[in-house]
């Protein structure tokens, strides 16, 4: 009863919020299937639907009720039960109430996606595209379930990763403008899955309402985070380039010991060499320098790694071999290199790891932040933005 009684009293704040203060963005759903067929049902309110900007229905449809659509000659199929509709470019589904709620369907996706609020469908080829236009709250909720959930029950850290969910986002508000979206779903962006159902996510979200982090210059940061740092962050330099003030690297003993602290990899001796050789040349046949790539130790983040004249960035072998982080050593063993490593990610900004301890720990959800981002101060979106 408790909890129910919780995520009702946070789904009428949800439902409050937008109405005092809204700012709506796009995001596209689903960006990272193919999807070729979908049904569309309501879960709650009314949804007006409109083809090609025409209402088609006299009446909105209400809960339980469905559509399925079908790409069919680079347009979409909309059928209601065994009903043909027509065959449109453009499809709306407008929520004309509070608590709109629709739910995705298809062979084609990992699960069904429950969303909030509106949703546009757009037949782009031989792809459906869809964007859920949806208050940026609801959408940062969202993302701090898809992000984090099972890592922590703390609202303290909830608070945390909302603000800095809802900072990333305002920050690249515009990364998709020009394909008529804002943020996508998938980790280019921000993984969102859809609706925030856990009542102490959506009270981190509210207790943090319109929370961002800036720079000393009162500019939004970019709020990198990652799960664990290994017992020490990465500069955002070795990996982006870019030098940040608030994105060096720093000393984390709060990730120490956590979860995702250590990891390791075990490698066939001869794809490690095959490696150095498709990429730096057939130097690496010879003995002497293979000496150099079975013996490496990081104690400290190194960035690169210079064997003779070759300097190799550590993200690459990263990459390549789809390592948990770029923080690791080297040992060969019999026909076996045994890769030793810390972290998971590319350590910049953030540890979420590291900061559910410092939560434990007692301190404060603007500490952690400023731990994490230095120089930086946690401010109101609505006194740095005018939307």
């Amino acid at each position: 009863m408790k909890f129910r009684n919780t995520l009702f009293f946070f789904l009428i704040l949800f439902l409050i919020i937008p109405s005092l203060y809204s700012v709506n963005i796009k995001v596209r759903v689903l960006s990272e299937y193919k999807v070729k067929s979908v049904d569309v049902k309501i879960a709650s309110g009314k949804y007006m639907i409109l083809c090609n900007n025409v209402k088609v229905f006299v009446e909105d449809l209400s809960p339980d009720e469905a559509l399925t659509l079908t790409l069919h000659n680079n347009q979409i199929r909309v059928e209601k039960g065994i009903e043909l509709i027509g065959t449109y470019n453009f499809i709306e589904f407008v929520g004309k109430k509070y608590n709109n709620i629709f739910c995705l369907n298809s062979s084609q996706i990992d699960r069904k996606r429950t969303y909030e609020e509106h949703l546009t469908v757009v037949a782009n080829g031989n792809d459906m595209v869809f964007v859920n236009r949806i208050d940026l709250e609801k959408y940062v909720a969202g993302v701090v379930q898809s992000e984090v959930f099972g890592s922590s029950e703390d609202v303290e850290f909830f608070k945390i990763q909302a603000t800095a969910s809802r900072t990333y986002a305002l920050a690249n508000i515009n990364r998709h403008l020009k394909e008529g979206y804002n943020l996508c779903d998938a980790v280019h962006c921000q993984a969102y899955k859809g609706k925030c159902t856990k009542p102490d996510i959506l009270r981190g979200t509210f207790e943090s309402f319109s929370d961002v982090i800036v720079d000393s210059s009162n500019k939004l940061i970019t709020a990198a985070y990652h799960s664990n740092s290994g017992g020490m962050t990465e500069d955002a330099h070795n990996i982006w380039q870019a030098k940040v003030p608030y994105l060096r690297s720093i000393i984390d003993s709060f990730s120490v010991g956590a979860k995702n602290y250590e990891w390791g990899k075990n490698i066939p001796k001869q794809q490690w060499i095959n490696y150095f050789i498709s990429k730096y040349g057939e130097n690496y046949k010879k003995p002497e320098i293979q000496e150099e790539i079975f013996n490496f130790t990081q104690n400290e983040r190194i960035a690169k790694w210079v064997i003779g004249e070759d300097t190799i960035p550590t993200k690459n072998i990263r990459e390549y071999f789809s390592l948990r982080s770029s923080f690791f050593s080297v040992e060969l063993a019999n026909d076996t290199v045994y890769l030793h490593g810390k972290g998971y990610g590319h350590g910049v900004g953030l540890s979420q790891e590291g900061a559910i301890q410092m939560v434990k720990k007692g301190y404060s959800y603007i500490d952690i932040l400023q731990f994490y981002y230095s120089q930086t101060q946690v401010v109101k979106y609505t006194e740095i933005i005018d939307f």
